[in-house]
């Protein structure tokens, strides 16, 4: 049974990583890290990091990607727009993937690799806020193959973008990123 053990630490992703194994079950997720991932990565249109095997690091076991996103302030609810100042556009950070191997999800290996994944994130995005600032993390939901991925991202405190959210966009507010994680010990 795979251990936290068994993992490296999550890294950004290299050409030595073997992306065309991967396979979470999710075309668009699959076909992303398999045929866009590296290309997006060297043009800085995204930082791609992946999860790797201590014994074959070559082998992705999952992946997510951050970028920049701005948000026109028009297009958020209005009680979040309230609490901002008065700017056209808002900077946040975009969760743009996130993906766990087939052979690695929870029903096979009893392993959260998922929300090992999304903690990650959540800290590599808190970190680049000390620096260039950033109001949220936002997710555009992907509904595909496996379902909706909605409740995923709702647990762990996301929240509905605005009354009409057509694209299935949420959003975690980076003060609350900093809260959860301060909570669970990563920062202090």
């Amino acid at each position: 049974m795979l251990q936290f053990s068994d993992l490296n630490d999550i890294e950004p992703l290299t050409r030595s990583h073997s992306r065309a194994s991967f396979s979470c079950g999710v075309g668009k997720l699959d076909n992303y890290i398999k045929h866009q991932s590296i290309r997006n990565a060297e043009s800085n249109f995204s930082r791609v990091f992946v999860l790797t095997l201590r014994k074959s690091p070559d082998i992705i076991v999952g992946y997510y990607s951050l970028s920049a996103l701005q948000i026109s302030m028009e297009k958020l609810a209005e009680h979040i727009r309230k609490e901002l100042p008065k700017y056209p556009v808002v900077g946040t950070t975009l969760l743009g993937r996130l993906a766990v191997d087939e052979k690695w999800q929870r029903d096979k290996c009893n392993l959260k690799l998922g929300e090992h994944l999304l903690v990650d994130a959540m800290v590599k995005a808190w970190h680049a806020n000390q620096l260039v600032a950033s109001y949220a993390m936002i997710v555009d939901v992907l509904i595909g193959e496996k379902g909706d991925p909605t409740p995923f991202y709702t647990k762990s405190g996301f929240q509905s973008f605005s009354e009409t959210n057509a694209l299935h966009r949420l959003y975690l507010p980076m003060t609350t990123i900093e809260q959860v994680l301060q909570k669970i010990g990563i920062i202090f």
